[in-house]
């Protein structure tokens, strides 16, 4: 892992890019409408029992971090919050408004929840695939080759 020796935060890679900007969770959730804090924190929650994660929070997001950073939200309002995936390939549904493939292999899935139901099995198999991503499963997978 390296460090920033500016703000401390660690990485898997030298000089990876990021924002030395930090704060707290709770400093970023300060402003935010209570109903898009509370749909926020279920969506934690439901991260938090498939495993340990790290918050890695900057101005702009909160971002969910295992060895690499795989989830996170950027957007939270009265009525949904928006956040995103990173997963090892493109997944055509609905759910998703947006893909960006990140070369060479990554695939960041933008979604928008609106209620805590919308957190189903389906729905934890993406937040699980992307947990994995976290975990750098996906490059075990590619030696095993």
């Amino acid at each position: 892992m390296w460090t920033c020796p500016e703000c401390k935060a660690q990485f898997v890679t030298r000089n990876l890019w990021h924002s030395c900007v930090r704060m707290t969770s709770d400093e970023w959730l300060k402003s935010k409408p209570t109903r898009g804090v509370e749909l926020y924190k279920h969506f934690l929650n439901e991260y938090r029992k498939i495993g340990p994660i790290t918050l890695h929070t900057v101005k702009s997001r909160i971002a969910f971090m295992v060895q690499i950073r795989f989830s996170g939200v950027n957007k939270i309002k009265e009525d949904f919050i928006e956040g995103a995936f990173l997963l090892p390939e493109n997944i055509d549904d609905q759910r998703f408004f947006r893909v960006e493939f990140i070369p060479p292999i990554y695939f960041v899935h933008r979604f928008r929840l609106h209620d805590k139901s919308e957190i189903d099995d389906s729905f934890r198999k993406y937040m699980k695939m992307a947990y994995e991503m976290g975990e750098r499963k996906h490059l075990k997978k590619q030696v095993k080759h």
